[in-house]
This record gives C-alpha cells, sequence and structure tokens, in this order.
C-alpha cells in the first residue's frame, strides 16, 4: 500500500481547503506565521475559512480547547482524516487522544515546550490535556487519529495490562500524570502492516455499515499492537529541556527486564555511557521507581511465577535471581507478598484449595 492509495488520499474539498490556507499564508509577510501561537493570532485567517466552508471537520469549533463533543458522533469512537497543510499552527489542547502520523514528507509538532521533527512512517501518540501545535508548511501529507479516551484506555491499555512489565508503568506515567513529556514518539521507517490497518479504519469510518464503531475499534487493537511489536525499539525518549540527547528508553528499560538478575547500576551506566545519577534521573523520571526498585520488582515477579510453575528449591530460586543471601530473598518476598515463599507456593499450588 502507498501514500497514494486511495484511502489517504486528500478530497478536493480539503484541497481547496489547503489552497485557501496557503494563500493566507504567502500574503501574511509574517516570518513568524510558521510557529505555534494562540487562536487569537490567526484569528482572521480562520474566520474566512469558516465562512466558506462552515461545515469542515478541520475548522469545526476551531479553539484553544477542543472537547470529544465536537468531533466525536455519540456512536463513533475513532476519528481519522489527513492534516490540512499550511493550516496556522494554533496552540490549543485536546480532551482525546491524538496520533500523528506522517505518509509524506515531514511535519513539526510543538509539545509540552519541545519541538519534534516527524518524518514518514514516524508516529506520535498525544495524551489527552496536552497544549501542542502542528506546523506543516509544505506539501507533506500527514494522518491525524483521535480516539476518544475511553476507547483508547480499552483497546490499548488492556494490551500493556496483559503485559505485566515496567513498560506498562512507563505508558500509564507518560499519559496520565504530571509527566514532563507526555507523548509517545516512535521513530519508525514506513510499515506496511500498519498502514493496511488504518487503510482499513479509513474504510470502516466511511462505510457506516453495522458494527462499523466496534470494527474500528478492533482494528486500531491490531494497530496498536502492531505498534508495539514492530516498532517497540524505536520509541524515542524525548530531549530534555536542559539538553538536546535523546535516550532510547525502551531498549533501557528492554535491558534491565532481561538481565534484571544480575545488572548493577554501574554496570548499567558503562554500558549505556551515561553517569548513573543520570540513568536514576531517567528511571524516576519515566517510571516513578529507582534502579533497585524496578530490578527488585522484576526479580519478585519473576520469583513468584517460578514458585507457582516449578519446583526448584527456594534457595535455587533465590541464586537464579542474583540473591547471594537466602534470607535476604525471604524477607524482601514476605514485605512484597505478604507472606514467606514457601507459603506462597503452598497457597498457588495446582492442588491448593
Amino acid at each position: 500500500m502507498t501514500t497514494h492509495s486511495e484511502e489517504f488520499r486528500k478530497t478536493s474539498h480539503q484541497l481547496e481547503l489547503e489552497k485557501m490556507f496557503r494563500t493566507f499564508y504567502a500574503q501574511a509577510n509574517d516570518p513568524a506565521y510558521h510557529l505555534p501561537h494562540p487562536y487569537a493570532y490567526y484569528e482572521q485567517e480562520i474566520l474566512k475559512a469558516v465562512n466558506r466552508y462552515p461545515d469542515s471537520l478541520t475548522l469545526h469549533k476551531c479553539a484553544s480547547l477542543l472537547k470529544e463533543e465536537a468531533f466525536f458522533d455519540k456512536d463513533t469512537d475513532t476519528l481519522v482524516h489527513p492534516h490540512i497543510s499550511y493550516f496556522p499552527p494554533i496552540w490549543h489542547i485536546d480532551h482525546f487522544i491524538v496520533i500523528q502520523i506522517v505518509l509524506e514528507g515531514s511535519i513539526t509538532t510543538y509539545i509540552a515546550e519541545q519541538e519534534l521533527k516527524l518524518k514518514k512512517g514516524n508516529v506520535c501518540i498525544i495524551a489527552p490535556g496536552t497544549r501542542h501545535a502542528v506546523s506543516c508548511f509544505s506539501e507533506a501529507n500527514a494522518m491525524k487519529i483521535l480516539i476518544r479516551t475511553s476507547s483508547f484506555e480499552k483497546v490499548f491499555f488492556g494490551i500493556l495490562r496483559d503485559t505485566d512489565t515496567v513498560l506498562a508503568e512507563f505508558f500509564t506515567r507518560t499519559l496520565y500524570s504530571n509527566n514532563p513529556h507526555p507523548f509517545l514518539f516512535f521513530a519508525g521507517a514506513w510499515d506496511l502492516e500498519m498502514m493496511e490497518i488504518l487503510a482499513r479504519t479509513i474504510r470502516e469510518g466511511r462505510s457506516h455499515r453495522s458494527f462499523h464503531t466496534q470494527m474500528q475499534n478492533s482494528l486500531m487493537n491490531q494497530f496498536f499492537i502492531m505498534l508495539l511489536r514492530n516498532h517497540e525499539k524505536d520509541l524515542v525518549f524525548p530531549e530534555h529541556p536542559q539538553g538536546s540527547q535523546n535516550e532510547n528508553l525502551i531498549f533501557l528499560l528492554k535491558y534491565i527486564q532481561e538481565h534484571a538478575a544480575s545488572i548493577t547500576l554501574p554496570e548499567l551506566s558503562q554500558l549505556f555511557n551515561y553517569s548513573e545519577r543520570h540513568i536514576q534521573r531517567i528511571l524516576r523520571s519515566s517510571t516513578g521507581k529507582s534502579f533497585t526498585e524496578i530490578t527488585q520488582s522484576i526479580r519478585m515477579r519473576e520469583a513468584s511465577r517460578m514458585l507457582r510453575s516449578t519446583d526448584c528449591p527456594v534457595s535455587q530460586i533465590a541464586s537464579d535471581l542474583g540473591y547471594g543471601n537466602l534470607g535476604n530473598f525471604r524477607k524482601i518476598f514476605r514485605k512484597t507478598y505478604g507472606m514467606s515463599p514457601a507459603d506462597f507456593r503452598k497457597g498457588n499450588s495446582p492442588a491448593a484449595p
């Protein structure tokens, strides 16, 4: 599937809007026009477009705060539409999930005082309640997926809760807390599988056949699974405001996940070429936990699994998970689960009532 597929083509109506806003941009003679501003800065141009296209989705209730009822019909959970090039980059806050996908060219997204350059294949998920703006003053082709927050939680967080890993904590903290980085940026390449799912989602939205909402939710479920399966490695930790260094946080967390029984903070620091203090800061800001708390949580989770599903002696489990002191292992396990490893195994064995 190419970027020129029928589902991804802009309508004649949308192309007319682009032409109009391109004219406004040329006539503005304003070197700051392409930078984010409040709605009032572009109000004159917006009102001209609204008068000409009063029913346009792009212009509908164009303001600084966009609520779900302004976009979603009663039986609609997902909307997919192209971003209108040359549309003024208005600072605004959405009460729903926004996903940006670049099909051709590039766009600039401003989020939480940070600037992101999205190229072909890149995906950015923006949390509800996040102030942001999109600047696209070229012939780029970018799609926006709008999802009701309740639907997003059902189709996306359901997947993460099932995994029961430290990644779930990261996503939850990123999207639903006062994290300074309330967005997820996947710097991946063009993905045919994901684009086919997106095209089917667009077709379902246009068809209005019976069960089209349920079908769209199912397709978005597939979209998120594919995003994690194919591009988990492409999730890039945002730049810190005081520097220009990016951290591939997911790779860092996955490494801890896979080596929790043996990895130490000094070894992790040397491997990723960060200071120990910097790694602790990254982990604390993204998961709410320290290095020790993360590794201990992973070890305890694995210990509970081994106690339930194997006959390995407790001493061997403690040793396999990197605990040289059996008494220390028992103490931490009791603190975590409220009982000794032996009692936990007894209560969770197949023969247990």
